[in-house]
């Protein structure tokens, strides 16, 4: 029997060579930004008749999962994770109101989900900063967990944290950079960065769809997230 979808919303951020970019902070061998690259032209001599491309990108680039390897040496990688963790019911949490650059609090996160959410679930927080995408102040607009927000999540059971923000702010006063994601990974929770169009969805409880490529020895994977209503 066919599933009853009535529309499919693409919550992916857009990979775009001439628009896309990202931040480089300090610790980087090397930088790698998203790039395209013509390998053969349809035209080419011996060629088939085909075209293909390369792409040069970090596995964090755009809308991705971060297995808890990312933040934990020795932690769980991407091919170590179960299929079913990136695909299910998932809840909406509007937290519009902590936009310009706000602490998320628990009490937040109880108003906007916790008469919805259950164990096992999946969060995709709701705030519209990625409609600008490291434009117009993004990274300060974008609000932040603070440490309670952070153990509400832990002890809701939450398997997947999705937000459409930058999520590197930290509460002030934080013991180490990265505080929420560190400590989901900590807990063996998956990270859904870099999300958008959270806007389009007009049900709270949904079906989410997140699956990470087939990568072996690899701390995140690209995903092309959807949620089916």
């Amino acid at each position: 029997m066919a599933l009853a979808i009535r529309r499919i919303v693409d919550i992916s951020l857009e990979l775009d060579t001439e628009k896309f970019e990202m931040r480089t902070p300090p610790g980087f061998k090397k930088d790698m930004q998203f790039q395209i690259e013509l390998l053969k032209e349809h035209d080419a001599p011996g060629g088939a008749g085909q075209i293909v491309r390369g792409v040069h990108m970090r596995l964090h680039a755009g809308s991705h999962v971060d297995a808890p390897e990312h933040n934990v040496k020795g932690g769980a990688q991407i091919a170590d994770l179960p299929l079913d963790m990136f695909a299910g019911d998932a809840v909406v949490a509007d937290l519009r109101h902590a936009v310009p650059g706000k602490g998320i609090t628990a009490e937040d996160l109880t108003r906007a989900a916790g008469a919805a959410i259950k164990p096992g679930d999946r969060l995709l927080m709701r705030t519209d900063v990625n409609k600008t995408y490291m434009q117009d102040n993004w990274q300060k607009r974008s609000p932040y967990l603070t440490a309670a927000a952070t153990q509400w999540c832990i002890d809701q059971k939450v398997s997947v944290v999705g937000y459409d923000f930058y999520h590197g702010n930290d509460e002030p006063g934080a013991p180490r950079v990265f505080h929420s994601s560190r400590t989901f990974s900590e807990h063996g929770m998956i990270t859904l960065p870099y999300l958008n169009n959270l806007d389009q969805i007009d049900e709270q409880r949904v079906t989410l769809i997140a699956l990470p490529l087939k990568l072996i020895g690899a701390e995140a994977s690209p995903v092309r997230a959807v949620v089916l209503l």
